[in-house]
């Protein structure tokens, strides 16, 4: 079980000891593991896995799952190991726990964690993130742009006391008229789908993101090995913020002017010397360029 006593705004270095003697109540043996810096539950989760661990627990937010996840692909890449060798359950702890609405657990921690206990599997597709600064692993959903730029203001916000879903949504308006448009290429499976200024691109393995706002298509799977991106062309701010506003609704991938396709393997290059910022589970793992790919490998997940 890795622990994030920073998830929630630090909320949950008082509450996972409960969650951990509900589980040992259930017959499970657990071993914790707190994490204490950034990236820090990557390098657990690596070990750990080197070590002969295939059953994990991530205590915290989505970007905890992030970085487990993360681990995890990471030892398989170096071993060759199978990622279907391993299972995952999670005990939402986060602030959005948008992972957790895709995989329909609880957010009630208890009932999550009875169902850690019963123990009941899907398959979720392991998706790949290839970066400059290293190979990374996307759980649930990512962006590129304007998405990219709000999760950084509001995890600056986090770390410096505020809480709440409602950031995200607080946040958005500012990070639209801040956003510079730049050029990109985003190429899919092997062809060129669009060149030129992007406000954003969301790329989805799930389908929320930001406390359950919606930016994909409901009928995607994270079970199909296939991803989905939409794309938001450069356009003036207040068309930019309408556009943004359809993601309350539910319905930004199917508005007229956003670019929607599924995918195999995608890769952004900046055409700029100004290269966005990439968004991963709600961490910001670094800039463009990037690769992004279905591994064609599925990791048991934990669900109800």
């Amino acid at each position: 079980m890795i622990v994030n006593p920073s998830s929630a705004t630090a909320t949950t270095e008082k509450k996972w000891i409960e969650s951990r003697n509900l589980l040992i109540e259930n017959g499970l043996e657990i071993d914790t593991l707190m994490t204490e810096k950034p990236r820090h539950a990557i390098e657990f989760a690596r070990n750990a896995a080197a070590g002969g661990s295939r059953k994990f627990i991530a205590a915290g937010g989505d970007g905890t799952i992030f970085e487990v996840m993360s681990g995890l692909l990471r030892y398989s890449d170096e071993s060759g190991a199978d990622l279907g060798e391993f299972t995952l359950g999670v005990l939402p702890y986060g602030t959005g726990n948008d992972w957790i609405k895709t995989s329909l657990i609880p957010k009630d921690l208890t009932q999550a964690a009875e169902c850690i206990a019963r123990g009941i599997t899907a398959k979720e597709d392991v998706v790949r993130l290839t970066l400059e600064n290293g190979t990374y692993c996307m759980s649930n959903i990512g962006g590129i742009g304007i998405d990219a730029d709000i999760c950084h203001y509001t995890n600056a916000l986090k770390k410096k006391g505020y809480k709440g879903s409602l950031l995200y949504k607080l946040v958005a308006p500012y990070s639209v008229f801040a956003k510079k448009a730049q050029p990109v290429e985003i190429t899919l499976d092997g062809e060129v789908a669009y060149s030129g200024k992007i406000f954003s691109a969301v790329i989805g393995n799930g389908i929320y993101r930001g406390g359950g706002i919606k930016q994909n298509q409901e009928g995607s799977s994270w079970s199909d090995g296939l991803l989905e991106v939409s794309i938001m062309p450069g356009s003036g701010y207040i068309k930019a913020l309408q556009r943004m506003i359809h993601a309350l609704s539910g319905d930004f991938a199917v508005q007229p002017g956003i670019i929607t396709k599924r995918f195999r393997k995608m890769t952004v290059k900046p055409l700029s010397k100004h290269p966005d910022r990439v968004e991963m589970d709600g961490e910001i793992p670094g800039t463009l360029p990037i690769t992004i790919e279905a591994t064609g490998q599925q990791i048991n997940i934990i669900v109800p």
